[in-house]
């Protein structure tokens, strides 16, 4: 199904579509990030697997094994005001990349229990952003 159907799809149905769980997911759960274009100032939906992590979402820059990052972390990347949708429960977030020994242990566990983002990485000359949403004020 295609990005825009999905995210229209997903909308209509409080996220039942959302939740189903593919094999190869191991069990990932979708949210719909919305972020505002850096250039275009147009909002753009992006639905993504997420891990949670206490009060922040773990998301991976891994645009399908694309060797570009995704407009959705560039956006955030330069400040772009974004929300996340779980269900029919919509929150405020900023997004920012985690990095250092923690990155290294959140890629090993992302991969172990979400989906094998390494298959990704071996693809591509970038290093595959990790990336935390955390609700903003």
């Amino acid at each position: 199904m295609k990005r825009r159907a999905f995210v229209l799809v997903n909308r209509a149905t409080n996220a039942v579509v959302g939740r189903i769980r593919p094999r190869r997911f191991r069990g990932a759960d979708l949210l719909m990030l919305t972020t505002t274009g850096r250039k275009s100032g147009a909002q753009r939906t992006t639905p993504l697997i997420y891990m949670p992590d206490d009060d922040r979402w773990i998301v991976v820059a891994s645009n399908g094994g694309g060797d570009w990052e995704p407009g959705w972390w560039l956006n955030l990347k330069a400040g772009s005001a974004a929300e996340i949708a779980i269900g029919d429960v919509v929150t405020p977030v900023r997004g920012t990349e985690i990095t250092g020994a923690e990155r290294e242990q959140m890629w090993r566990t992302l991969n172990e229990k979400v989906f094998d983002f390494q298959g990704y990485q071996d693809k591509v000359s970038r290093r595959i952003a990790v990336v935390a949403l955390t609700p903003s004020a």
